[in-house]
């Protein structure tokens, strides 16, 4: 894994430890931060959920379509990430 994944591993997980075990983000908002410009953020959305993909398979998140765990590899539209619970 290279350093750029594990900074953005550890911003995604920061994130979701703020929010809570109640409380999902959309990866846009980590993509947003990370952004240079204010419309550079789109670009970074793919790098947001290939890391979070990796902390899913790792079991310390979620992704959440309406209230509802899916697998972020085939959930389509929008999706919140989640820390996940013990």
């Amino acid at each position: 894994m290279s350093n750029n994944t594990n900074h953005l591993n550890e911003i995604i997980i920061s994130m979701a430890k703020k929010r809570g075990l109640n409380k999902t983000f959309c990866p846009s908002e980590i993509a947003r931060q990370l952004a240079l410009k204010e419309n550079h953020w789109r670009s970074l959305i793919e790098s947001v959920r290939l890391a979070a993909t990796e902390l899913i398979d790792k079991g310390q998140l979620v992704c959440k379509q309406h209230g509802e765990i899916v697998d972020i590899r085939t959930a389509k539209g929008p999706i919140r990430l989640q820390i996940a619970s013990d």
